[in-house]
């Protein structure tokens, strides 16, 4: 059996420091400081960020970080000292190795809302070259299966229902799926050993085992022994559930 460990969405810290930003933060960050909360396996930031309409996170430095977003209202927009510059929907996720280091800013230029997930992972090792990557998708790209949409430098689990489109390979072993599923959409997994994976619940409803997850929720997820293998059950709630997933191993790189 694995242990499901929720994370309910009232326990995250809301962070609103200027009128155009609301952060829900799953693990320390900023001026948020929580020694149970530092971190997950190489996991190191997850914020469910909602950012008004014609603003954002000005040009600010980062370095050693695997930083991807992953945008789930609205549009975000990217750009970068490395010259990169694009706004991207819904589904889609937006990457970026700071390594050495590199600046970008994140603004929402559009005319609504947007909400999107950031998570930093920490990588193998320090002052890789800097890079970027994006990918677009459509709905029916992760429509009641689990999507792919970044790799790392280990494998992938092998799970069922798995589609892999342009995925991103990031400088770590772990690998980042989506899920948009129907109502009572059911997905039977297993990690592979020494294996762990971190969930959070975009909207709608998820039920992990035994533990349901409601929306914004996040869950961690381990085995009982560093061979487990036992399989886990997700299943979409009555509404649905549009869900991401961070696998990875249970040690972090340093």
């Amino acid at each position: 059996m694995v242990t499901v460990d929720r994370v309910p969405h009232s326990s995250l810290h809301v962070s609103k420091p200027t009128w155009w930003l609301e952060s829900r933060f799953h693990f320390s960050f900023a001026d948020y400081w929580d020694p149970a909360r530092k971190n997950f396996g190489v996991l190191r930031v997850l914020n469910d960020d909602l950012v008004k309409a014609g603003a954002g996170f000005g040009a600010h430095p980062h370095r050693d970080a695997e930083i991807f977003s992953y945008v789930v209202a609205g549009q975000l927009s990217h750009a970068d000292s490395m010259g990169n510059k694009e706004a991207l929907p819904r589904g889609c996720v937006q990457y970026m190795s700071a390594g050495t280091g590199v600046v970008h800013s994140e603004m929402n230029e559009g005319s609504e809302t947007c909400r999107f997930l950031q998570l930093w992972i920490t990588p193998d090792r320090s002052g890789h070259k800097p890079q970027y990557g994006s990918s677009v998708y459509n709905k029916a790209d992760r429509h009641n299966r689990l999507l792919q949409i970044l790799g790392g430098t280990g494998e992938a689990p092998a799970w069922p229902n798995t589609a892999k489109l342009h995925s991103i390979r990031l400088h770590q072993d772990a690998n980042v799926f989506v899920s948009e599923s129907d109502p009572l959409t059911r997905f039977e997994l297993s990690f592979g050993p020494s294996r762990q994976a971190y969930i959070i619940c975009i909207e709608g409803g998820l039920q992990v085992d035994e533990v349901q997850l409601d929306t914004r929720d996040g869950a961690r997820i381990t085995g009982r022994s560093d061979s487990d293998s036992s399989p886990f059950v997700l299943q979409a709630g009555p509404s649905g559930a549009h869900f991401l997933i961070v696998e990875m191993g249970k040690a972090a790189s340093r």
